[in-house]
């Protein structure tokens, strides 16, 4: 017997019709369902053991993908409460980018894994080089990017988000790696296609971009 045609049945039976209203089934509903298919199967046709069986797999496949999501909307539910708890705070996070925002510009970092000499390029959100600094020789400690807004002319530079890239070299004038995390300051949070973001003014960041919080 096929689950429409015992779906059917169950409608005969008003323990069970109880449940029709419903758009899913629980554990219970299930059992209704057994008990009112063998109730009213054709005793010259009974329910086979492997049907039986197999109605049981199909519930527990359903049982299971229902837990799962379950489990899934609780982790989305710490995440929410999670990133709310971080407006307000300073948090340091992968990326590139800094903020200036009311004539104030956002801290940016960066980290060497050997000593060299830094080159720091700023560009606008068009991609257009707009500074270059020349930021010296540096030690593998973090490093403060010094920016203060303004372009290679002297002119100072409208709000907006811009990113920033660092070169260094070593004394042999080999290439070294660097680290550029930046730290914002968590204004909001938003919810996208089930992703939550911190809102850092206008730019935006995961919970998993965060490598530490500064308070």
């Amino acid at each position: 017997m096929s689950l429409s045609a015992l779906s059917s049945v169950v409608d005969q039976s008003q323990s069970v019709s109880q449940t029709s209203t419903k758009n899913t089934l629980t554990q219970q509903d299930f059992l209704n369902l057994l008990v009112a298919q063998m109730k009213n199967q054709d005793p010259l046709n009974p329910v086979d053991d492997n049907q039986m069986a197999a109605q049981m797999a199909q519930f527990a496949s359903l049982d299971a993908l229902n837990n799962i999501n379950t489990t899934l909307g609780n982790i989305a539910s710490m995440n929410n409460l999670q990133g709310i708890g971080l407006i307000g705070k300073k948090v340091e996070a992968t990326g590139n980018s800094l903020l200036i925002e009311n004539g104030n510009v956002s801290n940016g970092y960066y980290q060497l894994s050997n000593p060299g000499k830094v080159t720091i390029q700023i560009y606008d959100a068009q991609g257009q080089l707009v500074r270059t600094i020349d930021d010296g020789l540096k030690d593998t400690s973090k490093q403060k990017i010094v920016w203060d807004g303004k372009n290679q002319q002297g002119a100072t530079l409208p709000d907006g988000t811009y990113l920033f890239q660092v070169s260094a070299v070593d004394g042999n004038g080999q290439a070294i790696s660097v680290c550029s995390p930046s730290v914002d300051t968590v204004t909001g949070v938003s919810f996208e296609n089930g992703v939550v973001y911190l809102n850092c003014g206008s730019k935006k960041i995961t919970l998993s971009d965060i490598l530490s919080i500064q308070g």
